[in-house]
């Protein structure tokens, strides 16, 4: 009896974490690239705040990250994708959806998700070219194509 009720919840929760791993999959509507060139990303309008590094982005949203232990101050607002010789996509609405302190080597970094909202075909389209120009399959490393 006790062997079958302990096989009976390790079952339940296999299950359980099948449908939790597929609910998060599912969330993803388009997949993830990492950036290959350094690209930062800020708040628009904010010449005063810390460029964030960005860490990887979809055509859905993005991830970046400050190495620093102070939350981010971040709140919706809208952000632009900066290269190294200045301003690539501007203006993107953002959704926060994910704040959260990590730990790696000694430093705390924090790392910040958002979600974009409405974008203008212009936006689309510039954030399409960023993805295809600048970015690396997260899964395979592959890079996407060479502009």
């Amino acid at each position: 009896m006790i062997s079958s009720s302990i096989q009976k919840k390790e079952n339940n929760w296999m299950r359980e974490e099948i449908v939790r791993k597929t609910l998060v999959l599912e969330r993803r509507h388009a997949p993830r690239f990492s950036t290959r060139d350094y690209a930062l990303v800020a708040e628009t309008g904010d010449d005063s705040g810390q460029p964030y590094h960005l860490v990887d982005i979809s055509e859905s949203g993005m991830a970046f990250r400050q190495i620093d232990e102070s939350p981010l101050a971040l709140t919706d607002s809208t952000m632009d994708i900066f290269l190294a010789d200045g301003p690539y996509v501007c203006r993107l609405p953002v959704t926060v959806v994910a704040d959260r302190q990590l730990a790696y080597n000694g430093m705390s970094k924090q790392r910040c998700c958002v979600r974009f909202g409405k974008l203008t075909p212009g936006q689309q389209n510039m954030l399409r070219a960023f993805i295809l120009c600048y970015t690396k399959n997260v899964q395979t490393g592959e890079t996407v194509t060479d502009c």
